[in-house]
């Protein structure tokens, strides 16, 4: 096969795909001929009916329903993996927080207190 014949060939191919391939018209004119020759072997030819009732997406629903036992198991195993540390970073939140608190309100007004019984004996 000589090298014109091979980008003859090529020509053909991206003319099939293709609107537009540069060539000058001679050498289109000459390869026209031979692409209308040259079965459509590679493009499939669609025989099956396919019914539209059989297109429609499934409604979101059947979705959750088909993968619900998926996400349950997925969000146990998350919590059992998560939930202790975030307990654990919570709870020492919740001290902290409320010492603070107790010590900027509480001891303040227990010292009031304080104060206000022993000045009242």
């Amino acid at each position: 096969m000589s090298r014109e014949d091979v980008f003859n060939q090529a020509d053909a191919l991206m003319r099939r795909h293709r609107s537009f391939v540069a060539r000058a018209p001679q050498d289109l004119a000459a390869n026209d001929a031979e692409n209308r020759a040259a079965p459509d072997a590679e493009i499939p030819l669609l025989t099956e009916v396919v019914e539209t009732a059989d297109l429609t997406p499934a409604s979101i629903d059947d979705i959750l329903i088909a993968v619900q036992e998926d996400i349950q198991n997925e969000l146990s195993s998350w919590l059992v993996e998560m939930l202790p540390a975030a307990v654990a970073s919570a709870s020492q939140h919740i001290l902290t927080e409320l010492d603070i608190r107790a010590r900027n309100t509480l001891l303040p007004r227990l010292l009031a207190a304080l104060d206000a019984r022993r000045d009242g004996a």
